[in-house]
């Protein structure tokens, strides 16, 4: 590939290349500063797809990663289990480490923010990163909460900042917002409704001591947004308070997330099941023995489906405890429902889809 001085798109920090078009950073000329990607995410909304190897950031990072650098680990609120990367977290574990929870918006009506505290730090406790963990701060780029918070803990740091982690947890989002807050000169980093908008490092300077770093997304492989249409992606990307819905299940009963997901409550008593879910996504009950006969004769009805179907696979949830559970389906949100010895859940999905079993959220 032909570029000239490393010149990088001001929209995602990318060296801009002028040679192979269906690679990143392809420019028609180096007088342009935003890539083509950039270009028709900013005036068309429309994605360009590359190949970007996930594995090579956090090679990149391994490789440049020193004891001095202070990691901001975001996370996303809708899919907390489903946006923690084990592999990123491995690298990091020796140095400072912030967690930033991000839309808490969403959840903000239905639970104090202590309570997610208290959860977070639960999930972590076992984490080989628990240790170094700093602070938990909880934000909403979308409704601006607690922006002006998190910068002023910024500028109380001694350390460089990198803000890492998953694709579309509102990393950029959230410079985004300190950028606007501290009026700075930087042109915002490119925000849009795709995943791994954000390709290469980019620094940013807030007139402080430190730098800040905005770093690629970790390209989430688990989440189910990656197996659906582009078309389905702007619908399906929460940004509205949830609006729980309540099923009381008895045994043999299925509910189907249109043609996304399903869930299966096989055995066990009437329970009731609260799923905190996108308000997009119509969920429909149906008997366990009729599931077939529904997905045969509605599949090609249903407005959100998966790419394809070939990789389609049932995951089983056995309860062997009394407790109040929160499931997790990456990218779907959660269940919550109290939880009895001897009850079987069936999750069917795209394979690759996280399924997490977890202590009651909300």
């Amino acid at each position: 590939m032909t570029s000239y001085n490393n010149k990088k798109c001001i929209g995602c920090g990318v060296v801009l290349q002028t040679s192979e078009e269906n690679h990143a950073g392809f420019v028609k000329n180096m007088v342009q500063n935003y890539c083509l990607r950039c270009f028709r995410l900013i005036n068309y909304n429309e994605i360009i797809d590359y190949d970007v190897d996930p594995q090579q950031f956090l090679t990149q990072l391994k490789n440049n990663n020193n004891l001095h650098h202070h990691y901001f680990y975001v996370l996303d609120i809708y899919d907390l289990p489903g946006t923690r990367n084990f592999a990123l977290e491995e690298i990091i574990q020796h140095n400072e480490i912030t967690l930033i929870i991000n839309k808490i918006d969403l959840v903000n009506k239905l639970i104090n923010e202590q309570k997610i505290i208290s959860y977070v730090k639960n999930i972590f406790s076992s984490a080989i990163i628990n240790r170094n963990i700093k602070k938990i701060i909880m934000v909403s780029a979308l409704k601006n909460y607690h922006v002006d918070e998190l910068y002023q803990y910024i500028t109380q740091q001694t350390n460089d900042l990198y803000v890492v982690g998953c694709s579309n947890t509102g990393k950029s989002s959230i410079l985004n917002c300190l950028i606007k807050l501290v009026n700075s000169n930087n042109k915002p980093i490119v925000v849009s409704n795709h995943f791994g908008t954000t390709l290469d490092n980019i620094v940013l300077d807030f007139n402080l001591p430190i730098k800040i770093y905005d770093t690629p997304g970790v390209i989430n492989t688990t989440n189910l947004l990656n197996y659906v249409n582009k078309n389905n992606y702007k619908k399906l990307l929460v940004n509205k308070i949830l609006r729980p819905i309540t099923f009381q299940l008895n045994a043999e009963q299925t509910i189907f997330y249109e043609g996304l997901a399903s869930i299966t409550y096989l055995t066990g008593g009437k329970t009731s099941f609260h799923f905190y879910k996108n308000n997009n996504i119509i969920l429909h009950r149906t008997k366990y023995q009729n599931q077939k006969q529904y997905w045969q004769n509605n599949l090609d009805k249903l407005s959100l489906q998966l790419n394809n179907y070939d990789d389609m696979q049932t995951t089983e949830i056995i309860i062997s405890q009394a407790d109040n559970y929160s499931l997790w389906i990456s990218g779907l949100g959660w269940i919550t429902f109290q939880g009895s010895p001897g009850q079987k859940l069936l999750i069917t999905t795209n394979k690759n889809i996280k399924i997490t079993l977890a202590k009651r959220f909300i």
